[in-house]
């Protein structure tokens, strides 16, 4: 199966809880993008409105590879041509706040699947049957795990272990194949100059991680407080990275427990296990901790035990995630649903692919809550 393969063979619609206020201070768009990251395309708007990205809020992030429309919100009117093909907006009303995560309800998709063989086609209808009975595990997905994508390790774990010099050495010098020309460039001179930070910042070219080799040329050992001075953003995916992995290995652990049958897939962030079936209601309405300094496992009896496994496995402790030695970084505390439920699925005729000879293609379209990875019921559907 192939996804992607065009932007139009992954349509996103984001599904918003925003009501329109004729008093608001906020103007509210609806933005639409192809082949763009959300930033990406902001960063062409503020640019035509002469303003700061920062400026510009997101509701929230939506994939790159695909057509997306997503709502923002921004502090004034903004022109209507972006003189880009590639975006285009729409007033949709006023807020009196900026929009945040909050107002995200979910994502409608359609997806068209392609170069699908044989094979996949035969288990498409019992995969879909099981599917809307006992729904599918809420994993998060290859996309939250770019940061590895070099397998050099999770920088949230070294923050955890107070190996702080690590963290900004998988920050700063170990470079992975999405990353630009300079960035890998400068992370391959990070690996080859790591600690002679006056060589380093003289051969780096200019750009944000040069900057950190300039403080660290004044602080050679302070580690802690050079990756502090990332940026809030940055530091926060790399923070949300590591606790995705742990809630995947956690609920990967009760899968196998519930299901010993289930079938184990290889992830970018390790593997991921996909039931069967289940027993009644071993997963209804369950939330797993996403684990932070306030996470009381007592109030988890169903997923403490799997989560201890977990840190224990890692090497951590709950209190480890305190960060103590950072003061503006750190886990947050929280939950996920164990299980998504796709709505209002629906599946297409089978049809020739015209992009891969020999092969099929559909087209399937479902609804899911904020949060949940399209790209996770797509791989369960064509499960062997």
């Amino acid at each position: 199966m192939k996804i992607k393969s065009r932007p139009e063979d992954f349509v996103v619609d984001e599904v918003s809880s925003f009501v329109p206020d004729p008093l608001g201070r906020y103007f509210v768009y609806e933005l639409a993008k192809r082949s763009l990251s959300t930033f990406e395309a902001l960063g062409l708007v503020a640019k035509r409105a002469g303003m700061h990205r920062r400026d510009l809020s997101p509701s929230g992030l939506k994939d790159k590879h695909g057509l997306t429309r997503q709502l923002f919100s921004s502090p004034r009117a903004l022109p209507g041509d972006i003189g880009d093909d590639r975006v285009s907006l729409k007033l949709v009303g006023k807020c009196d706040t900026v929009l945040t995560p909050g107002f995200i309800v979910g994502n409608r998709f359609e997806i068209t699947l392609r170069n699908l063989r044989q094979c996949e086609l035969d288990v498409l209808p019992r995969n879909i049957d099981e599917m809307k009975q006992f729904g599918i595990p809420n994993y998060y997905d290859n996309q939250r795990f770019g940061g590895i994508a070099h397998g050099q390790g999770f920088i949230g774990r070294a923050l955890a272990l107070g190996n702080f010099e690590e963290a900004l050495r998988l920050h700063l010098a170990a470079p992975h194949r999405k990353q630009s020309l300079k960035d890998k460039t400068n992370r391959r001179l990070g690996a080859k100059h790591w600690g002679d930070w006056k060589t380093l910042h003289g051969k780096m070219r200019s750009s944000p991680e040069r900057a950190l080799v300039e403080y660290l040329i004044g602080h050679p050992d302070d580690f802690a407080g050079c990756f502090e001075r990332i940026t809030p953003f940055l530091r926060n995916m790399f923070i949300a990275a590591y606790q995705s992995y742990l809630f995947n290995e956690t609920l990967r652990r009760m899968v196998l427990k519930f299901a010993p049958t289930a079938v184990v897939v290889r992830n970018k962030a390790g593997e991921i296990a996909f039931y069967r079936t289940l027993p009644d209601n071993a997963f209804a309405g369950l939330e797993l901790p996403l684990p932070g300094p306030g996470t009381r496992l007592d109030e988890f009896p169903q997923s403490a035990s799997f989560l201890h496994e977990v840190l224990k496995q890692e090497g951590l402790t709950l209190s480890c995630l305190s960060l103590s030695g950072l003061e503006r970084t750190g886990f947050k505390s929280s939950t996920r649903s164990a299980l998504m439920l796709p709505e209002g699925f629906e599946c297409g005729d089978v049809t020739p692919d015209d992009l891969n000879e020999g092969t099929s293609k559909i087209v399937v379209k479902f609804q899911l809550g904020r949060g949940s990875f399209a790209t996770i019921v797509t791989r369960r559907l064509v499960l062997e």
